[in-house]
């Protein structure tokens, strides 16, 4: 899917400002700081929950080693909730926090679910001028969302970069790379 409730690709992604987790004290994350670099904002529903506790090591794996994007998460937990949970699974980019107002910005994404107080499980990916270059919505929020076409966004596009399954992950294999198959 290429939209949310209120975004589609190509419109301008609307700032925020949120508290990080207070592991390291990074403090707040402000999107419009990020410009001129490509953003991975993972919208997820719920810290300490099933899918989103494998959801967070595996956006770890794929998107923390491509070069140029920062990687943050998105959830309606507070901070230290989200602190706990970051250092359970052992990420090490920042998980932000969407607790008070509770829910604003995955509002402002079109993410946030009706009636839940919690976000859907959704990918958004904002490029270096701020605006939205791909949305991706799990089929269903007990499932992880399609991280393929998220990598090719982030690694160019479909034409700049190749993608492979290798096991039950995703890897990104970038022009002029060769994938040894044994």
């Amino acid at each position: 899917m290429s939209e949310t409730a209120t975004l589609k690709v190509g419109d301008a992604a609307p700032d925020f400002e949120l508290p990080a987790s207070p592991m390291g004290d990074p403090g707040p994350f402000k999107l419009s700081d990020h410009r001129g670099s490509t953003v991975v904002i993972n919208f997820v529903p719920a810290a300490f929950s099933p899918v989103c506790s494998n959801q967070l090591p595996i956006i770890e794996e794929q998107l923390g080693s491509l070069e140029g994007a920062v990687t943050v998460a998105i959830a309606t937990d507070n901070t230290w909730t989200l602190a706990a949970w970051a250092q359970q699974t052992g990420v090490s980019y920042p998980v932000l926090s969407d607790f008070n107002p509770i829910g604003a910005t995955a509002e402002a994404y079109g993410v946030l679910l009706p009636g839940m107080n919690m976000a859907n499980r959704v990918v958004v990916v904002v490029d270096g001028d701020g605006n939205v270059a791909h949305i991706e919505t799990a089929p269903a929020v007990v499932e992880l969302p399609d991280y393929g076409p998220v990598l090719a966004c982030v690694a160019g596009g479909a034409g700049d970069a190749a993608l492979a399954v290798v096991g039950d992950r995703w890897s990104v294999f970038g022009r002029g790379q060769r994938l040894a198959v044994r």
